[in-house]
């Protein structure tokens, strides 16, 4: 089977946009094709990930925006079919969104993720550059799909700019980002953890000294849980106490000159990584 990424436009086109967020929103608000349409128009993106049948098996919907004189979109849309997740597609859907942007004069595109969800992170961090510069609590209220229910809908907002020396060397050269390029021990973790009976792990403290500078470090580590999905069905309670403490712990970081850029794990847990340092020292590297 051959999926090919194109810009949707024709009604038939986004009705089948419509049906893949009824299939992967499970129960979440979607957009209509009225919806899309006005997107469309008004020089936002619709994209879709569309077989040689004609089945659609991703989407990326970008709505258009003008963030401090620039030129940008915002996703409020971006899902793959439960079948065929984790084959790429996700990511062929952001670089032909990226090329399409540049080609129009894009700078800068941004969405929203949520912070314990390490694929996530993954994806926007070390396989497309983009940075997580705030966090925003229970973003979109209360949700009732399989993914959201039961926990506040708090997010990362992450920026992808897209012609920046930091995306190009991640996107167009394959260049591991500058995390990769150092020893564990040249990063500091700020949390600590214990495993509980059922074999999830629990966060028991943060470090509170690195945000206030007293640390030989400038990439810290804050873990997440390595399976949300997982610990949401086993111990729903286990899940809130991680979000409750994390947004602190995110905000406090933030807050103090951190910016996230990257997602590292190891030993079968998982951390987002924070830099400290200024938004425009980690795009200009090249590497």
């Amino acid at each position: 089977m051959t999926i090919v990424i194109e810009p949707l436009s024709a009604p038939r086109d986004l009705a089948s946009c419509v049906e893949l967020q009824r299939g992967t929103c499970d129960g979440s608000p979607f957009l209509a094709v009225s919806a899309l349409v006005a997107i469309e128009r008004s020089n936002g993106l619709i994209l879709g990930a569309v077989d040689d049948g004609g089945a659609m098996h991703g989407a990326i919907v970008d709505v258009a925006s003008a963030d401090r004189g620039l030129t940008s979109w915002i996703t409020a849309f971006y899902s793959v079919s439960a079948d065929e997740r984790n084959k790429g597609i996700g990511t062929r859907l952001r670089y032909e969104e990226r090329d399409i942007g540049i080609e129009r004069g894009v700078q800068l595109t941004r969405w929203a993720i949520d912070p314990l969800r390490g694929l996530e992170a993954h994806i926007a961090f070390n396989k497309l550059g983009a940075v997580a510069i705030s966090y925003e609590r229970d973003m979109y209220g209360e949700l009732h799909d399989s993914r959201n229910s039961g926990l506040a809908t708090d997010r990362l907002i992450v920026e992808w700019w897209l012609t920046s020396p930091r995306v190009r060397a991640v996107v167009d050269h394959q260049v591991l980002p500058y995390h990769f390029h150092l020893g564990l021990d040249k990063m500091e973790v700020a949390t600590h953890t214990t495993v509980t009976d059922n074999g999830h792990r629990r966060l028991v403290k943060f470090d509170d000294s690195v945000c206030d500078g007293i640390t030989t470090s400038s990439v810290i580590l804050v873990e997440i849980p390595a399976k949300l999905d997982r610990m949401r069905k086993e111990d729903i309670d286990l899940a809130r106490d991680w979000r409750v403490r994390t947004r602190d712990i995110f905000e406090r970081m933030f807050n103090s000159g951190y910016i996230i850029t990257g997602l590292v794990h190891e030993g079968r847990r998982s951390f987002q990584l924070f830099e400290r340092a200024s938004k425009a020292t980690i795009l200009e590297r090249d590497g």
